[in-house]
Formats: structure tokens, sequence, C-alpha cells
């Protein structure tokens, strides 16, 4: 009798798009928080009517992820307390969902909107 061992190799790749898309609804629970902060689309994105997603940066190294997260506070918000929450839900939420380790989240307050921001 022949014993043939067949492997087959699997593999996953999760695009920045879900993971940033996964970072936003995140920040969209959280009160106090106004929006992830925007950056200017790169001449890519606009010729290949790609989406943006802010100021979100995200690095994955041997599937251990780091993020960096740009977000505009409401005005009177604590930027402690709310950069904890975010960073404990957005990495809870990574690891439940996608099954990968996060090493870091960086959280960078640029900017505070005010109620006279409103048109």
């Amino acid at each position: 009798m022949n014993n043939k061992n067949e492997t087959v190799e699997k593999s996953l790749h999760i695009s920045q798009d879900v993971i940033a898309q996964i970072i936003i609804n995140c920040i969209n629970e959280i009160d106090g928080v106004y929006s992830v902060a925007p950056v200017m689309k790169t001449p890519r994105q606009i010729w290949l009517k790609q989406e943006n997603y802010g100021n979100i940066r995200i690095g994955l190294v041997d599937d251990v992820i780091s993020v960096t997260i740009g977000i505009i506070l409401e005005c009177g918000s604590k930027a402690m307390a709310i950069s904890e929450l975010i960073q404990e839900k957005v990495k809870s939420s990574i690891q439940s969902m996608l099954g990968l380790m996060v090493a870091r989240v960086n959280i960078n307050v640029c900017g505070v909107h005010t109620a006279s921001n409103k048109a």
C-alpha cells in the first residue's frame, strides 16, 4: 500500500482597507471622537478611485500589526481617556476579527472640533 502525504498550502491576504474600516468602525462607536483626521488623496488613489480612510497608518510584519491613528476630538473631551479606549477597542477588534496580534496602537490627536466649526 502506498502512503502518500498531500499537503496543501493555504494563505489569507487581508487588505489594508479592511483593517482601516475595522478601525473606523471602532472609532465611530466612541463618544468624544469627532473623526479620523483627514489626509489628502494621493495621485494613485485618485487615478484608481480608491477610498481614503484618513490618517491611519498600518504596519504588518510577520502577522503582527502596528497601527497609528490620527484623530480629531470633540471639544471638552479627555484626550488620555479617549486614546486609551481607542487603543483597547482597536486592539481587541482586530485580534478577534482577523486573528492577528496587535503589537501597538499609537494615537495622535491632530485637532479639536468645536461647535463654532459646524456650518
